[in-house]
């Protein structure tokens, strides 16, 4: 009897661990199972975005472009923009020059004057037959009766004297 004991009790131990094993197992199928099934549900959703991905890169790339195609056009506006600005400094200088070359004609302006300064905005005729100087003063017309200005025009001989003076 003691040996059917033993037997039995060993009986009944190998049935509780493989009553323990299939349960472990069963529990490791679910676990697995569910395992797959959430891949699966993330490999849907990463399918899904990689589409979305797709059309993000696609607006990235346009975006990019019309970037570098506004940055082009920046870079053509500013050498315009120097382009102009030069030709305004020339222009102004053009006209400096005019005005000084006047001035250095005109009997009633002291060019040499250490305060000297040509007017930019001079030579306007007010038509009370007075005329805006280039030094600032006032004269009534008979003094000069041609205006200094952008529109006077100077001989070229006296080019060539301002050159000397």
């Amino acid at each position: 009897m003691r040996l059917i004991t033993i037997i039995l009790i060993f009986l009944i131990l190998l049935a509780a661990l493989l009553a323990v094993g299939l349960i472990v197992s069963a529990r490791n199928r679910k676990k697995d199972q569910a395992g797959r099934e959430r891949a699966g549900e993330l490999r849907s959703e990463a399918a899904s975005s990689a589409s979305e991905q797709r059309e993000q890169e696609a607006r990235a790339r346009e975006v990019e472009a019309e970037a570098e195609r506004v940055r082009a056009e920046a870079d053509k506006l500013e050498i315009r923009a120097q382009e102009e600005r030069t030709s305004y400094d020339m222009t102004q200088a053009q006209h400096e020059e005019s005005l000084r070359a006047a001035d250095r004609i005109d009997p009633d302006v002291d060019h040499r004057s250490a305060d000297y300064e040509p007017q930019l905005d001079a030579g306007q005729v007010d038509r009370t037959n007075e005329t805006v100087e280039p030094g600032g003063r006032q004269s009534n017309g008979a003094a000069n009766p041609v205006p200094t200005g952008p529109e006077t025009i100077v001989p070229e001989h006296e080019h060539d004297r301002r050159d000397q003076l």
